[in-house]
């Protein structure tokens, strides 16, 4: 738990102690000094039923936050920090280590949620509203809790059936699609269209209004679908109720999982592939294994196979994918959007082709054997740029190929997106090879990894000025000429600050 602490502290504890001292002064002069103002107030009454609903809606989008985050930290805190095997052979018992990395997952699922939770609680508290204020980090810690235990379930479960390796990648996507599946249900209108913004907007209104106890064939108050919205206020069964149910889940879910736990640690703790590539007779390569790719396609497909293995990138790939389709769909809803179609292809594309370059160009954990390897650097560093643009690039014509079936590109304007699309890709990943930033791919994105600031700038006007080019087209505005001369300057700065990539 103090690892966990730290890790997420960054080692910084006593800034924090300061804040929250701070804080705790502030919440206590705030009480006192509203107590006589709002003392007439029913602040501490029960929860209205019309509230109910609403508050159920909101904690569910809080315990989804949570489970995304304990679905990415959960891989981590079980079988990538390396120190299981020592673990595994000292005198605790596994059950006993897995909780405690079961705790720590907790604490890391209870962050993105507390960034809303602690404002609210310290509000409450400020306000006098004792039961939601003390409700709430009650529910939030059983939330926790039960997010910890889901985590631990799909990761487990995951390494049960692909293994540890292939889980990293599949646990990646999943805590990506969890953290985008509240913002997926609310562009749910975009989707299914048939009606107008305003119609939509009353309907969502309605549909609210009427999710509470004993409306539309809803439940009444004392079923169990409100019991968590009431123990946020610290109604004393539903409390309970909660506090036990959490409890239970967690010790179970450790319990049942310990078995799986250490299997898992035993895998990664083997060889790479000792069990799943079989043996010759004779004790040579596995059959079938004896064809090896040569040239640019061994380089392209190298590149391609370690970026599918890479959990952060694919996730940071997938958020923008999911954040591109309701754009996607909702093109054809009015001017305004035709126009930001394309504006955000060119935009979303050349921002990925940004973060596969920098894998490809940059992130290469043995540059000897590149330099041993009988190919020219000029060409190695073609398919390392190819790399990064050839799925980018494809998927930017996926993405203006479905604009101009639903009519929200003419013909005219999506030929000219084409070369602002080949421009913003190649161009991004050329800037990328200019500068430079030898790193370990483990290293990759992390801050103190990051390239020069200057070179930031560059780039961001480069893929700014295109993404307003394309903007601009839509309407026949002159001033996209503009915008293309700037970042056309900023592509040519770059160049002439190109240095060597000798490492």
């Amino acid at each position: 738990m103090l690892w966990q602490w730290q890790a997420l502290t960054g080692g910084q504890r006593t800034g924090l102690y300061i804040a929250l001292a701070v804080l705790i002064l502030a919440v206590l002069g705030g009480y006192f000094a509203l107590r006589s103002v709002l003392a007439d107030l029913p602040l501490s009454a029960p929860l209205p039923d019309v509230a109910l609903g609403p508050v159920l809606l909101a904690q569910a989008f809080l315990l989804t936050l949570m489970l995304s985050a304990a679905v990415r930290a959960a891989l981590t805190a079980l079988f990538t920090r390396g120190d299981l095997d020592l673990l595994l052979h000292s005198p605790l018992l596994p059950r006993v280590v897995l909780a405690s990395r079961a705790l720590g997952v907790a604490l890391s699922a209870a962050l993105p949620a507390g960034l809303l939770v602690v404002p609210l609680t310290l509000a409450l508290l400020v306000l006098g509203v004792w039961r939601g204020g003390l409700g709430l980090p009650l529910w939030w810690l059983c939330a926790s809790l039960l997010a910890s235990s889901a985590g631990l379930w799909l990761t487990l479960g995951l390494v049960r059936a692909l293994g540890v390796r292939r889980t990293r990648t599949v646990s990646a996507v999943l805590g990506a699609l969890f953290g985008a599946g509240i913002f997926l249900a609310s562009q749910w209108a975009n989707f299914s269209g048939g009606r107008g913004r305003g119609q939509q907007s009353n309907a969502v209104l309605e549909a609210l209004a009427s999710f509470a106890p004993g409306r539309a064939s809803w439940p009444d108050r004392e079923a169990w679908l409100w019991l968590p919205a009431r123990a946020v206020w610290l109604e004393p069964l539903p409390a309970l109720l909660l506090v036990l149910l959490s409890t239970a889940v967690f010790a179970v879910s450790v319990l049942a999982l310990t078995r799986q736990f250490t299997h898992g640690a035993q895998e990664i703790a083997a060889p790479e592939g000792w069990a799943r590539q079989p043996r010759t007779r004779s004790g040579g390569l596995p059959a079938g294994k004896l064809h090896f790719a040569s040239g640019s396609r061994a380089t392209l497909l190298k590149e391609w196979r370690l970026i599918g293995r890479d959990p952060e990138l694919l996730s940071r790939t997938l958020l923008q994918l999911v954040y591109l389709l309701p754009l996607l769909f909702s093109v054809s809803r009015g001017g305004g959007l035709r126009a930001a179609g394309g504006t955000g292809v060119i935009l979303l594309t050349a921002s990925l082709t940004a973060a596969l370059a920098h894998l490809t160009l940059n992130a290469e954990d043995a540059p000897d054997l590149l330099i041993s390897a009988p190919r020219s650097s000029a060409a190695l560093r073609r398919d390392k740029w190819l790399a990064a643009v050839i799925p980018t690039t494809l998927i930017g014509l996926v993405a203006l190929t479905v604009l101009a079936l639903r009519g929200a590109l003419g013909t005219s304007h999506t030929f000219f997106l084409l070369p602002l699309l080949l421009l913003g890709t190649g161009g991004t990943a050329l800037m990328v090879l200019w500068q430079p930033l030898p790193v370990r791919r483990a290293d990759a994105f992390k801050r103190s990894q990051r390239a020069p600031f200057i070179n930031t700038v560059f780039t961001l006007v480069f893929q700014v000025g295109l993404s307003a080019t394309a903007f601009a087209a839509s309407s026949g505005a002159l001033w996209g000429l503009a915008t293309l001369a700037a970042a056309l300057t900023a592509l040519g700065v770059a160049y002439s600050m190109r240095r060597s990539d000798v490492r």
